[in-house]
């Protein structure tokens, strides 16, 4: 499917805190994944629309609330890549987006008032985690593979 636009994936770690001679230390917790959502370009035959739809359908029907009995977690999750282009189409950087579902499909706008622009709905997924894509880029940005090995 063709996205209008997205962010780059978002994480943080939790800190706990810890008494210790009167005072609270924080240590590093548990890492948490934001959900990821993404503008997508809506085509006149619906097929992207459809196909989330029809996803998220199998994933919790409409009409019995129950899911499709085909599914199970290793199947209705995809992963997913989202990609920064320099303006010159190099990739900068990429991310894997692994065992992504989509939570919200949102509305579509019905509006004529605007007529010089493409349709467009965003779509919400969680996901279990993401990794950095270890790409070579001719581009120097900051470091972007340099924890490739810790990854």
């Amino acid at each position: 499917f063709t996205a209008r636009a997205t962010s780059l994936p978002e994480s943080s770690t939790d800190s706990i805190q810890i008494p210790y001679f009167g005072r609270k230390i924080k240590i590093a917790g548990d890492r948490t994944f934001a959900d990821w959502t993404v503008t997508i370009m809506n085509d006149e035959d619906f097929g992207v629309r459809a196909m989330f739809e029809k996803w998220s359908n199998a994933l919790n029907k409409m009409v019995s609330n129950t899911r499709d009995a085909a599914l199970d977690v290793e199947n209705y999750k995809a992963d997913m890549t989202v990609t920064q282009f320099a303006k010159d189409g190099e990739i900068i950087r990429a991310y894997n987006i692994v065992g992504a579902f989509p939570t919200n499909i949102a509305a579509i706008d019905l509006d004529w008032d605007t007529t010089n622009s493409i349709e467009t709905f965003n779509v919400t997924f969680a996901y279990d985690y993401w990794v950095p894509v270890l790409e070579v880029s001719s581009k120097i940005a900051g470091g972007i593979n340099e924890y490739a090995a810790d990854v």
